[in-house]
C-alpha cells in the first residue's frame, strides 16, 4: 500500500503497530527489519514515490522534486553552508553518492567510552556492519564503469606519494551513468527505494506519501502516533489532516528536521542537547581545469578518497556533477562563465572534507522553519586552507591549466605559484565557499539522561514509545560519508525494540 496526496480526501486516519517518520538511511532500515520481524509498520513520507525510471539528468525536473526545498537550503554562519536533503521516497540516499564506509574504529572505540558500553564499540558493531553490507550489495566499481577523472585523481595520488583508498559503493552492475545526485536511472544504486523498502513491502508494510508530519500523538506521557498534513505536489499546500495512531513512533527525519519536530514538544529537556552537536563534515571544490578531454561525466561519481590526510582531518574526492549544477556553484558570471563551459569536457570536479572540530546547533526558526546555526573553527580553517593547496597542487603536478578555487576574493589559480599567496589573502573564513550533504549528531545517543537525548535503544529518555533512527544519533563526528553508519544503527535500534517487546510479553 502506497497513497498520495490525492488518497487523503477521502482517507485520512491510520492505525499501526510501529509508525517511522522518513523512508532514508534510517527509517527504511528501522521500518523493514521491524516488518519482517512480524511487525505491523506505516512508513509516512513528506515527499513522493518517484519510480527509478523516471529518474533523469536533468537537474531543472529532478531537483525540485527530490531535494527539499529544491535544494535552497543553508546553514547560517561565516561561512554560510548550503546544504541538502533528499525529500523522497528513498529520503538522501536516493541522491547521495552511494559510498558505503563503516564507522572508524579510532570513532567505535571513541564511542564506546563515551557512552561506558561496549554496544557502539568495534567489536559490537561489526555484525551490523556485515548486514547491512550484505543489504544494500557493497561492493567496488567494475573497471569499466570508471571514468578518466578518477583514473587522473587515482594517478595525481600515486604520483605525489600520497595513501589512497578504492571506494565500495552500495551497487550492483552499476554502469557509470553519474547520474547518483539525481536519482540513479538503472536502479543499480541501491538506495533504500530499490533495496530495503521492497523487502518492508512484501513484508506487509504501507506507506503514505507527500504527509508532512507536524506533531507527536501524546496521550498521558507516551507517543501513540503521528499528525500531520497531505502535500499537495503541485502547489505545496499542506490542507488535509492526517492522523496516524501507533504503539511506537519512529522518527528518522533526519539531524535537522528530526530534532526540529520533536522541540516542539519541548522535549530533550534532562541533557538540554536537543538540536546541539549539529555536525556537518564540510566540504570545499575545487575544479581542475586540463588541455586535453576528461570527459568525467563518463564513468562512476568518486570511486577513489585520497586518505594521506584523514588522521589530520582532510579527505579529498573527486565528484562529478551534472553542467547546470556546476554552473550555478563557478565564481564567475556572463561571458566569464560561458567560456569557462564550454571546457567543461576539460574539468574535473573534487573537493576538500574536512572533519568537524566543533558543533553548530538546529533550532525553531520563525513559521516553524528549521535553523541551523554552525561556525567553523580557526582549526576548520587552516585544514581547508591547507587541503586546497595540496589538491590544487596535485593538479598542477598532473597538469591542470589552471584551477577554479572556493575563494570568492581568489577565485583561480593559473599556476602553482598563485597558491603561495592563499595564506596571505584567506586570512577570513568568509571568503570561503563550502557545502555539505552530510548532517548528524542533533539527538545524540547515550547512556546517561544528562548527556544524550535518546539512550542506546534510541528512545527518547522523557518520552516513552517514541524513538530515533538516523544521523542526529551520531555521538561526535565520524570523518567519513555517514550512510552505513546510520543504517547500522537503525539496524541495532530494530534489534532492541524487538528484544523490548518480547521481555513484556
Amino acid at each position: 500500500m502506497i497513497l498520495e496526496y490525492d488518497d487523503y480526501a477521502t482517507e485520512r486516519e491510520f492505525s499501526t503497530g510501529v509508525v517511522v517518520v522518513g523512508t532514508g538511511a534510517g527509517g527504511a532500515v528501522v521500518g523493514t527489519e521491524l516488518a519482517e520481524a512480524g511487525e505491523q509498520v506505516l512508513f509516512v513520507e513528506e515527499g513522493s514515490y518517484v519510480r527509478t525510471d523516471s529518474f533523469n539528468p536533468y537537474a531543472t525536473a529532478s531537483i525540485p522534486r527530490l531535494y527539499r526545498e529544491a535544494g535552497a537550503t543553508v546553514i547560517l554562519g561565516n561561512p554560510p553552508i548550503p546544504y541538502v536533503e533528499g525529500r523522497v521516497v528513498g529520503g538522501s540516499t536516493v541522491i547521495n553518492g552511494g559510498m558505503a564506509y563503516r564507522t572508524p574504529e579510532r570513532v567505535l572505540a571513541h564511542w564506546r567510552e563515551e557512552s561506558g558500553s561496549d554496544e557502539l564499540g568495534p567489536r559490537a558493531m561489526e555484525p551490523l556492519f556485515e548486514r547491512v553490507e550484505a543489504r544494500v550489495s557493497v561492493a567496488r566499481q567494475t573497471p569499466s564503469s570508471i571514468g578518466e577523472d578518477n583514473r587522473l585523481m587515482t594517478e595525481g595520488a600515486k604520483k605525489m606519494g600520497w595513501a589512497y583508498t578504492v571506494n565500495q559503493r552500495n551497487q550492483q552492475a552499476c554502469v557509470g551513468a553519474n547520474n547518483c545526485g539525481l536519482g540513479c536511472p538503472t536502479g543499480a544504486k541501491q538506495s533504500t527505494l530499490v533495496s530495503y523498502l521492497p523487502r518492508a513491502f512484501a513484508a506487509g508494510a504501507g506507506c503514505l506519501t507527500q504527509v508532512r508530519v507536524e506533531r507527536l500523538w501524546i496521550e498521558r506521557g507516551r507517543a501513540v502516533g503521528v499528525i500531520g498534513r497531505g502535500v499537495c505536489p503541485l502547489t505545496r499546500r499542506a490542507d488535509r489532516e492526517i492522523r496516524v495512531r501507533a504503539r511506537a513512533v519512529i522518527i528518522a527525519c533526519g539531524a535537522v528536521q528530526s530534532p526540529l519536530l520533536l522541540q516542539r514538544h519541548k522535549l530533550g529537556r534532562p541533557s538540554g542537547l536537543l538540536g546541539k552537536n549539529f555536525l556537518c563534515h564540510p566540504n570545499a571544490k575545487v575544479v581542475a581545469i586540463y588541455p586535453h578531454d576528461v570527459n568525467g561525466w563518463k564513468g562512476v561519481s568518486q570511486n577513489t578518497q585520497i586518505r594521506e590526510f584523514h588522521e589530520d582531518g582532510i579527505l579529498m574526492a573527486e565528484n562529478f556533477v551534472p553542467p547546470s549544477v556546476l554552473g550555478a556553484y563557478l565564481p564567475f558570471h556572463g561571458q566569464r562563465a560561458w567560456e569557462l563551459m564550454q571546457r567543461y569536457n576539460q574539468m574535473v570536479v573534487s573537493g576538500v572534507l574536512v572533519e568537524d572540530s566543533s558543533s553548530g546547533t538546529v533550532t525553531r526558526g520563525p513559521f516553524g522553519m528549521a535553523l541551523a546555526r554552525y561556525q567553523i573553527q580557526p582549526l576548520d580553517h587552516r585544514r581547508f586552507l591547507r587541503g586546497i593547496k595540496l589538491l590544487a597542487t596535485m593538479h598542477f603536478e598532473m597538469g591542470a591549466e589552471k584551477v577554479i578555487l572556493p575563494f570568492f576574493n581568489q577565485p583561480e589559480a593559473q599556476s602553482p605559484d598563485d597558491l603561495r599567496t592563499i595564506d596571505e589573502l584567506q586570512r577570513s573564513p568568509s571568503t570561503l565557499e563550502l557545502f555539505t550533504p552530510h548532517l548528524m549528531g542533533t539527538c545524540r545517543m547515550g547512556s546517561d539522561p544528562k548527556r544524550s537525548v535518546v539512550g542506546l535503544d534510541g528512545q527518547l529518555w522523557e518520552l516513552p514509545g517514541c524513538y530515533v533512527a538516523d544521523a542526529s544519533l551520531f555521538p561526535t563526528a565520524i570523518g567519513v560519508n555517514p550512510q552505513i553508519t546510520i543504517m547500522a544503527l537503525a539496524t541495532r535500534i530494530a534489534q532492541r525494540m524487538q528484544e523490548r517487546r518480547r521481555a513484556a510479553a
